[in-house]
């Protein structure tokens, strides 16, 4: 069976910034590879790394678009594209986000990664759970320390002396 699992943007950050969530996320990473996943990244996540590096100097650009398709390439991840079955699923999901007294901090673009991760993968890894709990009931959302304890391969049992 294929395991399929979307990556949201914040993994491709902690990644390429080396931040708090660096370390969980490169043993996510090494997991993800040992388990042949297929990975998926929506387009709006793309836009959201893109951001990144088009608000640095016009002089570090270059060699921080090469870094990003790098890490990409490295990472074998499929660009996905919105269909108008996410949209109305994120759409929805934030309908109800709102009719629960959800404030305006959680905007569309959340509920169209969560939305988009259901569809193509049923799984979502990202630094930020809390974002998709609640929206997306149905999805799996995974931080990398959860993937790495839900999903690496336990050693089997010794069976002791014969």
């Amino acid at each position: 069976m294929t395991f399929r699992l979307s990556v949201d943007s914040s993994i491709f950050i902690s990644q390429l910034t080396g931040d708090s969530h660096a370390e969980a996320v490169l043993a996510a990473m090494v997991l993800l590879e040992t388990l042949t996943a297929e990975l998926t990244l929506p387009l709006l996540c793309y836009a959201e790394l893109w951001t990144g590096i088009e608000l640095l100097p016009a002089e570090e650009r270059p060699a921080a678009a090469e870094t990003l398709e790098r890490v990409l390439r490295a990472s074998r991840v499929l660009l996905v594209a919105d269909n108008v079955a996410i949209a109305r699923d994120a759409a929805r999901a934030q309908a109800a986000y709102r009719r629960r007294g959800g404030r305006r901090e959680v905007l569309i673009p959340d509920f169209v990664i969560g939305a988009n991760a259901a569809y193509y993968a049923g799984r979502l890894l990202t630094t930020n759970p809390r974002d998709f709990f609640t929206a997306f009931p149905t999805l799996e959302v995974l931080t990398p320390e959860a993937l790495v304890t839900r999903y690496a391969p336990t050693p089997p049992a010794d069976a002791g002396p014969a």
